[in-house]
């Protein structure tokens, strides 16, 4: 303050230690010979002007010095003056000069700054703009003006460090943690600091704010409301840590907006007095935060005044945080609450319920936690909400496992007809619960029935329906998710892949990603190894790393392992399968498909009989899949029969074989593989043949038959069908960057394929089929099936 020059101003809100430090400052000036006047407000009848006059001049009387009754601003000037030439300056403290109410005062207080060089000033004041300004327009009319620096709560706010400091001065010992609070609590506001550890006791578990709201509310609000700076306070409180522009908006919004166009200027004078804090820059517009509780006390004073304002901002700002780049779901989870908009909290659940309950954490789970029965009865979507809610973190294990279980319970209400929705995006995940819960259930027909029907129903809706929603993106992923399992390939793609396209990858990078890995799983099922690479790689770049951990999506890790163990990769299908974690009896419809992945690695690179094992263990849970969905029971006989094959159980296989399979799609390969193994080769030709003409045949049976039919065709000695398979086979497999259908070959037979077509393989193919090894052994005939022949073409009426 000695450096700040001769004319000093202290702002700040009461409690930020004005006038001790004035009176500290005080006591050092008269230890220094220095004269001090000090008065105080209110002046009862008096002007403050005149008796800043009186005060000084009676000051300069008690030193002797000789001061006329009645002296004008001139002959005070010139007694300050004499005094100063003698060694004896004069100093004045106005304490509480917020009552400079009049301008005369204002003008008082200039001629005595003006009319002496050597008087040095110290104004003590708070949030009234007026006396400033007056002052200001006093001062600069002089000349020359004088100048007057102000120290304002900027620069009298405590730093944590100071303020732990202080708070051992006042009988406080605070840790990290409690320091920490305090400050988020207080910023840097010291009389508000020290009323909150005195009301906590020592036996508390963490700081008491009772007194500390009381005390900002008794203290703050009435000197905002005093100085016209309440309304712009409450508004700025509403908000969290908003940029100047968006308090305009919300001043605009509420006919409350400043006449100026620049920036909200009192967003600078609410800085000054300490009820904001400018946050650190970043290369972006300035943030304004509030201290907790002084915005709590802000907040619950709008919300008393005006309930109607405070509920329209809240609703303002949670639509904004909703459709911020990036969004804030929690924010826009608060500021519904506090709005009580149960449609908009629906909303927030709609669009980022995945999200929230994954890392909402339990200022969000309090809020759907709270929600009303009679209001649940209106939403099906805030009843999920408040079901997840009162699970608790801890008790929620894998999110994503959970939102499922949330579906499939409240499915039924969808398949019942008694889902309700206070939105139009709502009937969109109503649809999506209602293809879970049928899925659930294994009525697959009811699940395509539905969503061929919510389809229907979309292309009626519109974007006005709420289809540019984030309910109808995980809607599509859902529909290809069900159709993949009921065997719709294409509708698997379709839906999936239009989710990606539609998904906004700000408001759902989550729903993108799970797109894109579910295509990379199903091109990877259907051997188009290079599409499911590009997939995978979209997956990778769509996914928002702070969701990897919490909500990720195994159907990528599937479709990798699945590309791995096609390429020979054993190190990329270990790594890609230890991220999956999946049970048979979780809601997710990838697991058919990791047992698949599980079981061909060990087909491949592993022990068979481990896989026998797996495979019994899933057959033991008795899933409703294993006999509803068509699509699951083929796998596991595919997987039953590969497994077998690798075992030399050819007796078993041709019990299997037995099942009816009339379009071939999981018998061709194996039944293929049973005939050449048994030493059959024309029937095995034969069913490779047919087997490879086939409608909607997969690359990857299309390769496998290729593969059969080459080595078939090489044991019936006829070598120019043989290397034209093989030929075909290795032009598919060099195109998607593919070996495992090779490893089944006899090593001898792919030396003579090799040999014969002129098509070898390179250093790092050999390395990866030697690791292969051969996926089968060499047996004799097994016997047929009752009543079958095992020569000729014995097995002809199964291809």
């Amino acid at each position: 303050m000695d450096a700040a020059g001769p004319d000093v101003v202290l702002l700040a809100l009461p409690g930020y230690g004005r006038t001790t430090l004035a009176s500290q400052w005080a006591a050092r000036q008269r230890t220094r010979g220095r004269l001090v006047a000090w008065t105080s407000g209110p002046w009862a009848g008096d002007r403050a002007g005149a008796a800043a006059h009186d005060a000084v001049a009676a000051t300069l009387r008690a030193a002797g010095r000789e001061v006329a009754d009645g002296a004008s601003s001139d002959e005070l000037g010139a007694a300050i003056d004499a005094a100063g030439a003698a060694g004896v300056s004069v100093a004045l403290v106005v304490d509480g000069a917020d009552d400079l109410v009049e301008h005369g005062d204002a003008r008082d207080l200039a001629d005595l700054l003006t009319t002496s060089g050597t008087l040095h000033v110290l104004l003590v004041t708070g949030p009234r703009v007026q006396p400033r300004t007056d002052l200001a327009r006093a001062l600069a009319a002089a000349d020359p003006p004088p100048d007057v620096v102000t120290l304002s709560a900027r620069d009298l706010a405590m730093t944590p460090a100071e303020l732990r400091d202080a708070a051992s001065g006042w009988g406080h010992a605070l840790d990290d943690a409690t320091a920490a609070q305090l400050v988020t609590l207080v910023g840097g506001w010291p009389g508000l600091a020290r009323t909150v550890l005195d009301d906590t006791r020592p036996a508390d578990g963490s700081l008491a704010t009772a007194a500390g709201y009381a005390y900002a509310r008794d203290t703050a609000l009435p000197a905002l409301a005093d100085a016209g700076l309440l309304d712009v306070a409450m508004v700025l409180a509403t908000a969290s840590d908003p940029t100047g522009e968006l308090v305009r908006d919300l001043l605009d919004a509420t006919g409350q907006a400043p006449a100026t166009d620049d920036d909200v200027d009192a967003l600078l004078e609410l800085e000054a007095i300490g009820v904001v804090d400018r946050l650190p820059a970043d290369g972006t517009a300035s943030r304004w935060h509030v201290p907790g509780l002084l915005r709590e006390a802000l907040r619950r004073e709008l919300e008393r005044r005006d309930p109607d304002l405070a509920a329209e901002l809240n609703r303002i700002l949670s639509r904004r945080a909703l459709a911020a780049l990036p969004p804030d779901p929690r924010a826009a989870v608060e500021h519904a609450a506090r709005a009580e908009d149960w449609t908009l909290l629906e909303t927030c659940w709609l669009d980022f319920g995945s999200y929230l309950a994954a890392t909402g954490g339990p200022e969000v789970d309090v809020v759907y936690g709270a929600v009303p029965d009679q209001v649940t009865a209106t939403s099906a979507v805030l009843a999920m909400a408040r079901a997840a809610a009162r699970r608790g973190h801890d008790e929620r294990g894998d999110t994503r496992a959970l939102v499922l279980r949330l579906m499939t319970e409240l499915g039924t209400l969808a398949l019942d007809g008694a889902w309700r929705s206070r939105t139009p995006a709502g009937r969109w995940t109503g649809a999506a619960a209602a293809l879970v819960a049928a899925r659930a259930r294994g009525d697959m027909p009811r699940a395509m029935s539905v969503l061929r029907d919510t389809e229907i129903a979309a292309a009626r809706a519109g974007v006005g329906g709420g289809t540019s929603s984030r309910s109808y993106w995980w809607f599509l992923v859902q529909a290809g998710r069900t159709a993949l399992l009921d065997g719709d390939i294409g509708t698997a793609l379709e839906m999936p892949m239009r989710a990606y396209e539609l998904a906004d990858p700000f408001r759902a990078p989550d729903v993108r990603a799970a797109a894109a890995g579910h295509v990379a799983l199903v091109f990877s099922l259907d051997g188009l190894v290079v599409d499911a690479e590009r997939w995978l790689v979209r997956h990778v770049e769509t996914l928002d790393p702070a969701w990897e951990d919490q909500v990720r999506d195994i159907a990528a890790d599937v479709g990798e392992a699945m590309v791995a163990t096609d390429r020979l990769d054993l190190a990329g299908t270990d790594a890609a399968l230890a991220r999956v974690d999946l049970d048979v009896r979780a809601p997710d419809v990838s697991w058919p498909f990791v047992a698949r992945a599980r079981i061909r690695r060990e087909v491949l690179f592993g022990s068979a009989e481990a896989g026998l094992a797996e495979l019994d263990r899933i057959e033991r849970t008795q899933h409703v899949w294993l006999s509803q969905a068509g699509l699951v029971r083929r796998i596991l006989l595919r997987l039953r029969t590969e497994l077998l094959l690798a075992l030399g159980e050819l007796d078993a296989v041709s019990e299997l074989l037995v099942e009816p399979d009339p379009t071939g799609a999981w018998s061709d390969v194996p039944r293929a593989r049973w005939h050449l193994m048994a030493g059959e080769p024309v029937p095995a030709l034969r069913t490779a043949v047919v087997g490879g003409r086939r409608h909607h045949l997969n690359l990857s049976d299309r390769l496998d038959l290729l593969v059969l039919e080459a080595w078939a065709a090489h044991e019936s000695r006829q070598p120019a069908p043989a290397v034209r398979a093989f030929r075909s086979a290795r032009r598919i497999a060099t195109e998607q960057g593919v070996l495992r259908s090779f490893a089944h070959l006899p090593v001898q037979v792919r030396d003579a394929l090799v040999e014969q077509s002129g098509l070898g393989f390179d250093d790092d193919e050999l390395a990866r089929l030697a690791q292969a090894g051969q996926a089968a052994p060499d047996l004799g005939p097994p016997d047929p099936p009752p009543g079958q022949s095992s020569q000729g073409g014995g097995w002809s009426s199964f291809a």
